[in-house]
């Protein structure tokens, strides 16, 4: 990363249910220190570290918003939340984006994105 112009690590992490538990085969405190740990250890490499978490909108929103404080705090810059398998409609996702607005603090001082499939 060192002779990259803008250097930038993106992290990836299951936040719903169904992933954590058929996927990953974790728990939720598990999924939750992982996320932390990784942004936390990815910030001390560089300045620019983005959290995708993945299958967001299948999550449980208060997980998914405890999720996205700790990265927070850890020092992530950009908040990834997509809607990885296409479960949402698109005012279920605006209401998602404004609750995680609301939710988070510290959210003013990182760029949140979305993705739809």
């Amino acid at each position: 990363m060192r002779p990259a112009a803008s250097p930038r690590l993106h992290l990836v992490h299951s936040t719903s249910d169904i992933h954590l538990t058929a996927k990953l085969k974790i728990s939720r405190a598990t999924a939750l220190e992982q996320a932390r740990e990784a942004v936390a250890f990815a910030r001390s490499l560089c300045n620019e570290v983005e959290f995708s978490a993945e299958d967001s909108t299948r999550s449980d929103p208060d997980f998914l918003f405890e999720v996205l404080q700790a990265v927070v705090d850890a020092g992530a810059t950009t908040l990834n939340v997509p809607d990885t398998v296409g479960y949402t409609t698109p005012s279920e996702y605006f209401a998602l984006f404004t609750a995680i607005r609301q939710r988070v603090r510290g959210i003013e001082k990182v760029c949140i994105v979305g993705a739809l499939p």
